[in-house]
């Protein structure tokens, strides 16, 4: 059953995508809008160095919780492995490339390095979740009773699904892990982790804001979060490159309940979204060049060959 429900969902959004592409695509406006855009190289570069600031961020929130005891580069490497790769296959793997990259990097065992990696995961979806809670209230925003029900199944489908993995765990699992957690969010720490975390996402909303400014459309900096947040807790749903259909989907939606016409609100969404993917691979190239890893080790760490534990 969580499987259908979680394919349900997808569907619909692919077949939102598929909708917005037959209807109200227009190639003529994407190519001069596009090149309105590049034709702006200052917002590029902030946009790139906003996005670039909320992956610095991520990486010196991910050292704080693992105790500063792994180098601040080598999470920033494995972060910029996670984005590439997820921009690149079908499915979410990067995080395992993720997970193995700081565990042989740093000598960090791969319970460890996996239970950082989930519970940093757990507290973007928080954030982003209470960033669109509040911009539901700020912004008087009235969504769909559809739009209500599918964000209420995806909640119940993703808590079934923790539920059954962990009831099954051990007194000493449970320990362990509760351990780590209470010492990562110990004091000072705790709050400049989830202040940075907090900092990152607020970072990556220039891209959507930044493509409305160059397309002269006056969207506030606050909404430009809102929207930001909507589409990226939307990539739970992720199982395209780089999450094609479901980011362009919930964005559009987001910017039309907003006011914006259904045809901009889907360009916008493309070039915002080829913006994240230029800068993927930008970024992936760069770091296979300074922080190099093998196709056997990338291989053997997605199909989990290399665990030196089962926590």
């Amino acid at each position: 059953m969580k499987k259908i429900g979680i394919w349900a969902i997808r569907t619909l959004l692919l077949g939102t995508f598929l909708v917005l592409t037959v209807y109200v695509f227009d190639w003529r406006l994407m190519l001069e809008q596009g090149n309105t855009l590049l034709m702006h190289p200052g917002w590029l570069v902030w946009m790139s160095g906003m996005y670039l600031g909320a992956f610095a961020l991520r990486a010196w929130a991910w050292r704080v919780y693992l105790q500063r005891r792994v180098s601040y580069m080598n999470c920033l490497y494995g972060l910029f492995y996670s984005l590439f790769l997820n921009h690149i296959l079908p499915i979410k793997a990067g995080d395992a490339v993720r997970i193995g990259y700081i565990a042989k990097r740093d000598a960090i065992a791969w319970g460890e390095a996996a239970h950082s990696v989930v519970v940093l995961r757990l507290l973007d979806m928080l954030v982003l979740g209470g960033m669109t809670a509040a911009g539901i209230l700020a912004l008087g925003l009235s969504l769909s009773t559809l739009f209500f029900w599918l964000v209420l199944a995806g909640v119940a489908i993703a808590g079934s699904f923790i539920y059954i993995v962990l009831r099954t765990k051990k007194h000493s699992f449970w320990k362990k892990h509760l351990y780590l957690l209470r010492n990562g969010f110990a004091g000072l720490d705790g709050i400049l982790v989830v202040s940075a975390t907090l900092a990152s996402w607020l970072l990556e909303a220039w891209i959507v804001v930044g493509v409305l400014r160059t397309l002269r459309m006056d969207l506030p900096f606050l909404s430009g979060v809102w929207v930001n947040s909507m589409t990226i807790a939307g990539q739970v749903f992720h199982f395209t490159p780089g999450g094609i259909g479901t980011y362009e989907s919930v964005m559009s939606f987001s910017l039309a309940t907003l006011g914006i016409d259904w045809r901009q609100a889907y360009l916008i969404s493309l070039l915002s979204h080829g913006f994240k993917f230029a800068f993927s691979y930008v970024i992936g190239i760069w770091t296979l060049a300074f922080a190099p890893l093998s196709f056997r080790e990338i291989r053997s760490w997605i199909q989990g060959k290399n665990k030196k534990c089962n926590d």
